[in-house]
């Protein structure tokens, strides 16, 4: 691994300009500002925001760190399924994948209890039938839950990694099921007031 120095890194800069999700501040911003450091033939960029002035890390990859928050707040969540559904944001984008295909599906068993009223101690397959049977599973939503059934069996039961793309389909899947319970539902509710 290569050791970069302080004084390896130049003083703020005008560079190359780059447009990016901020992994702080979540805007969808274009930067100009920033650092390079250009020890050892690498080169490697610290971008400013100029939203709310952090940094954000660039690899010779072209990897970003911290990587942009995927997913959106989402309103009327009840504190535990926030809870779980913010630290799967977080490890997404802390790049943290095996552990993001796992609290997906800890997040499908904190649903079956809130809103199916499935018993705690029941196996994830008893969860995704407690949701089917309750009619919170939207059509086709079934095989999105029997995927992350087989990924979190694959990650807990054998010596296997999660992957990005894996994450990546999981938080799509979970954003748009707490959308529809939640959020809708309570702005229905809400609208129907006025």
């Amino acid at each position: 691994m290569i050791k970069f120095t302080q004084e390896a890194w130049n003083g703020i800069n005008k560079l190359s300009p780059r447009s990016y999700i901020c992994g702080f501040c979540g805007d969808k911003i274009a930067s100009d500002k920033g650092y390079y450091n250009s020890s050892y033939s690498v080169i490697s960029f610290l971008y400013i925001c100029p939203s709310c002035g952090w940094p954000t890390f660039f690899d010779t990859q072209n990897d970003q760190y911290p990587g942009p928050m995927l997913g959106r707040n989402i309103k009327h969540l009840p504190e535990n399924i926030e809870v779980v559904y913010n630290e799967l944001r977080e490890d997404i984008k802390n790049g943290s994948y095996t552990s993001a295909v796992l609290l997906g599906r800890k997040l499908i068993m904190h649903l079956a209890v809130d809103i199916a009223k499935a018993p705690e101690g029941e196996s994830f397959v008893k969860y995704i039938t407690h949701l089917k049977s309750s009619g919170y599973v939207p059509p086709n939503g079934d095989k999105w839950l029997e995927y992350m059934k087989d990924m979190g069996n694959e990650k807990n039961h054998e010596i296997k990694i999660g992957s990005k793309e894996e994450a990546e389909r999981i938080i799509k899947f979970v954003e748009m099921l707490l959308i529809f319970i939640y959020e809708f539902s309570q702005e229905f509710e809400q609208a129907g007031e006025k």
